[in-house]
């Protein structure tokens, strides 16, 4: 399943295109009785592509990135085409799948319904956590780094490392403000701080070493790949960051 990201930048590229042919496209996947108005095409395809169902989304994507030669050309000029099918790509990226000879390729396995991110965006939009704002900015500018002309993969990791620091500072805090902690920190040293959390029941010790591990992947120089596509090997980082961070943040909220 595709996120949110990806839903808007599909309805950007799509609008693109005459209105009536966007709306058989849609019509050839189950939306009846469309009509697309010029004034409000892009709102009125977003709209289409928010109602559908999963697996009728992942058809019109399938089939936008299948007829990319016949939607380039009826834009002019091609420069606007080719930019922003390259966002939906590396839309697509970010949310684990790529486009390989006009096909669209599931390259996480572990892909569910409901992506991570738009999870964990939500969530932490409720969480009342004091940097929440701060850590979804990183996390959209981790996003925005990714999708740059050409893609800034360092800062990607980088934006992402520091949204998954940040949320750890939180809970570290939470814990020392209830008053009973055990220990202290130094706010500004991943061990120290993830050390924090495991003596005061937050992680075990295997936990404590996974955060470890997915930091010293982001952190610069440790994430140099070798057969992997530099863009595969970002999204892995990425895709590991944003998952910690939604450990970290549910394994809070529960406790």
């Amino acid at each position: 399943m595709i996120g949110s990201r990806t839903i808007h930048s599909l309805a950007q590229f799509l609008e693109l295109q005459p209105a009536p042919n966007t709306a058989v496209l849609f019509g050839k996947y189950g939306v009846e009785d469309l009509t697309l108005y010029p004034q409000h095409l892009m709102t009125g395809i977003l709209d289409v592509l928010l109602t559908l169902s999963p697996s009728a989304l992942m058809l019109v994507v399938a089939e936008a990135i299948a007829t990319s030669g016949d939607l380039r050309a009826r834009v002019s000029p091609k420069t606007r085409y080719d930019e922003r099918e390259q966002d939906l790509k590396q839309c697509l990226i970010l949310d684990g799948y790529m486009v390989a000879e006009k096909k669209l390729v599931q390259t996480d396995p572990s892909l569910s319904d409901s992506p991570v991110e738009d999870d964990l965006l939500e969530a932490l939009k409720a969480s009342g956590l004091p940097h929440r704002e701060e850590i979804i900015g990183k996390i959209n500018d981790s996003a925005s780094a990714f999708r740059k002309a050409p893609p800034d993969f360092n800062a990607a990791l980088t934006n992402a490392r520091v949204a998954l620091e940040t949320l750890a500072r939180d809970v570290a805090f939470g814990i020392q403000d209830r008053g009973n902690a055990v220990g202290s920190y130094n706010p500004v040293k991943w061990g120290e701080m993830i050390a924090f959390l495991r003596n005061n029941g937050e992680i075990t010790v295997e936990e404590e070493k996974g955060l470890a591990g997915v930091f010293g992947f982001l952190s610069p120089g440790a994430h140099r790949s070798v057969g992997i596509p530099e863009d595969q090997m970002t999204r892995l980082g990425r895709s590991f960051a944003l998952n910690m961070c939604w450990f970290l943040l549910k394994n809070y909220s529960v406790r």
